[in-house]
């Protein structure tokens, strides 16, 4: 559990985006509000050993393969509005929770949306909870995340 905790701070750290390790450690450590009266302090310690973010870096995304994980599926549709009904869901959740990255898929025939990069159920707990007044029927997922996703 700690090298998956470690391997994951670490591509969070080597991320295209300009996220660095503090202020990854600072979104970490800051509290997590589930309703109006329900939040969750939690704190967490990042280490990063020797050269494992400059070897993350260095390796192509193809032959990082990833963590198994879970995410969060807030649409699934094969109608002939799905491509712009899977974006305007991806707009409401922008709406509920800004910064919250979405992935949308076309799995013929359907159009999926989701969201969240969980690596523990009870962190997609927490996320799906924060999503259930936008989307009553999302529901979690395992799903493998590349460690590219991540960092975002």
């Amino acid at each position: 559990m700690k090298k998956i905790i470690t391997l994951i701070a670490l591509s969070l750290f080597v991320a295209a985006s300009a996220q660095n390790l503090s202020s990854f450690k600072q979104r970490l450590a800051s509290p997590i509000k589930v309703d109006s009266l329900t939040t969750i302090n939690a704190t967490v310690q990042v280490t990063e050993h020797n050269d494992a973010a400059h070897i993350i870096a260095t390796t192509p995304p193809k032959q990082q393969g990833g963590v198994n994980g879970y995410r969060i599926m807030l649409f699934m549709s094969n109608s002939q509005n799905a491509r712009a009904e899977a974006f305007a869901a991806c707009d409401s959740l922008a709406v509920r929770l800004p910064g919250q990255q979405t992935y949308v898929t076309y799995d013929n025939p359907y159009f999926k949306v989701f969201t969240g990069n969980c690596t523990t159920q009870e962190e997609a707990l927490v996320l799906l909870e924060q999503i259930k007044p936008t989307f009553p029927k999302a529901f979690i997922m395992r799903n493998n995340i590349p460690l590219s996703e991540l960092s975002k």
